[in-house]
């Protein structure tokens, strides 16, 4: 008997939480929020996934033949499920200049270590050891190996890491970043212009300098500073061979840098070969791949929402790189949002922007394009959404500043009504990151409402710019929750009567 007097109460509870959740939507009704909910499978995700990594789009290096065939595919499928070109003067694209370069061979890294009047030498291995990058020139050289800490000077900080030391014709040993490791907001301004890699090369070059081995052990797409410069990144094993003999312990010396903002540069008494084959082009061009949906209010139509992840990675290095994790993820799931809404028809009273970045790995080139370029006032963006990376795991975390931390509710909100993931959520006082490494902090910087959405909870280590970036390491069941939660989220704040945040 009590059993059946709480069958009337479960249906009215039921029937409670439905009217709440529709309401939260704007007009849409409940089939059209299931039918977005269950519009994207996880066939169509791993579909998605394969065909972005496939090696007839040559690992998506902006700039080569194989990311234009990629932006190509994918502005076919955001046209094919109905968005429209958000600049139609212009189609999907947003075209802009980008120089790049192709490695065409796994080049060469040995350390000659004197004996009485000879060398021996020790030859090091592609990959395990070293990568080449394309901020190298092409060519080869065999200088003495000049240890230099971050390879920079700052005259206006009283730092110089090349003052009383000469590298003239020699290869120097720099390493990643700058030394200021603190969060004053001044002194992060002031040091931000040396963290890029290319100016490590400029100030390099500037002092002499034959060729760099940059201590960190990552591939990188930059292209070319200079065509004679020889360029190869480079484990902490090959750098602490480079200063075995010389008295200094290389995690005291860069102990030693950062703590006290002082140079410590020295000569290491062994030379180096570095080689590499290279082709520089500096005429190149490329495109973000832009699309939207458009708002059905004729006042908040010209409010935006954007999911954003970049579409390139690092191309042939000569091999290919597929770049499963870095950023075909992303994009599967930006084209997912894509789908589930179009598909279900949900409406939207402000504008959602799809935008798939050109040129990320390349100094967050298309996201900058973009920004600069967009035609409206920026106080219209209400909402970015960055994607790079998202596909491990078992759990969610979304991360933006104090001023725009309202955002991160829809999205707890949807999680729990939907998915039921755990969900980190954090966020902070705004500044100037010391090393923007992602789109979002282009909006960021710019004080447009960014948030970094991920996941976590992976058991493996995180397989990143190297060759092995496959589907082997993506869960594409958490893809789908991810989508799951974007979607229901861009309805509701799509939906929203206003969107109101601080100002940073």
């Amino acid at each position: 008997m009590k059993r059946l007097l709480l069958l009337p109460l479960l249906f009215f509870f039921t029937l409670s939480v439905s009217a709440q959740q529709v309401s939260d939507y704007g007009s849409n009704d409940r089939e059209v929020l299931i039918n977005a909910l269950h519009a994207v499978s996880e066939d169509d995700i791993s579909s998605w996934m394969h065909t972005m990594i496939s090696p007839e789009f040559r690992g998506r290096l902006a700039g080569d033949i194989g990311y234009d065939l990629a932006a190509e595919w994918a502005a076919g499928k955001l046209e094919s499920w109905g968005l429209k070109p958000f600049f139609p003067e212009k189609g999907f694209f947003q075209e802009f200049d980008q120089p790049y370069t192709l490695v065409k061979d796994k080049g060469r890294l040995e350390v000659h270590v004197p004996v009485g009047d000879e060398f021996i030498t020790k030859k090091y291995n592609y990959g395990e050891h070293y990568w080449p990058w394309g901020i190298s020139g092409s060519g080869e050289v065999t200088a003495e190996v000049v240890y230099v800490g971050h390879g920079i000077t700052a005259p206006e900080l009283g730092y110089d890491d090349y003052a009383g030391i000469d590298v003239t014709g020699k290869i120097v040993i720099t390493e990643l970043g700058v030394p200021y490791t603190g969060n004053n907001y001044d002194s992060l301004l002031l040091w931000r212009p040396y963290v890029d890699h290319s100016n490590k090369v400029k100030f390099a070059l500037e002092n002499g300098a034959a060729g760099l081995i940059f201590a960190y052990h990552v591939a990188s797409p930059r292209p070319t500073v200079d065509p004679d410069f020889i360029f190869l990144a480079a484990s902490d094993e090959v750098v602490r061979d480079l200063l075995a003999g010389t008295g200094k312990d290389l995690d005291a010396v860069r102990e030693h840098i950062k703590t006290t903002l002082t140079p410590m540069s020295f000569h290491t008494g062994k030379k180096a070969t570095l080689a590499l084959t290279s082709e520089y082009y500096p005429d190149g061009t490329t495109a973000n791949v832009v699309a939207m949906i458009e708002g059905s209010d004729p006042e908040l139509k010209n409010e935006y929402l954007i999911i954003g992840a970049h579409l390139d990675h690092l191309g042939m290095m000569p091999v290919l790189f597929p770049g499963a994790l870095d950023n075909a993820s992303g994009c599967a799931l930006a084209l997912g949002v894509a789908k589930a809404l179009a598909s279900s028809e949900a409406e939207l009273k402000r504008t959602l922007i799809i935008l798939l970045f050109g040129a990320e790995e390349v100094g967050l080139v298309g996201a900058r394009q973009f920004v600069e370029r967009f035609p409206y006032p920026k106080e219209q963006i209400k909402m970015m959404i960055n994607l790079d990376m998202v596909g491990r795991g078992n759990a969610f975390f979304a991360v933006t500043a104090d001023p725009w931390s309202e955002l991160l509710d829809a999205l707890e909100r949807n999680n729990e009504r939907w998915v039921h993931r755990p969900f980190m959520t954090r966020s902070s006082p705004w500044q100037p990151p010391i090393r923007p490494r992602t789109d979002g902090m282009v909006f960021y910087m710019e004080k447009i409402p960014a948030i970094t959405f991920g996941t976590r909870g992976a058991t493996t280590p995180t397989l990143y710019h190297v060759p092995e970036d496959t589907m082997d390491q993506i869960d594409i069941e958490i893809m789908r929750d991810v989508i799951k939660v974007l979607t229901m989220s861009i309805i509701e704040l799509g939906n929203m009567k206003e969107i109101v945040l601080d100002t940073p």
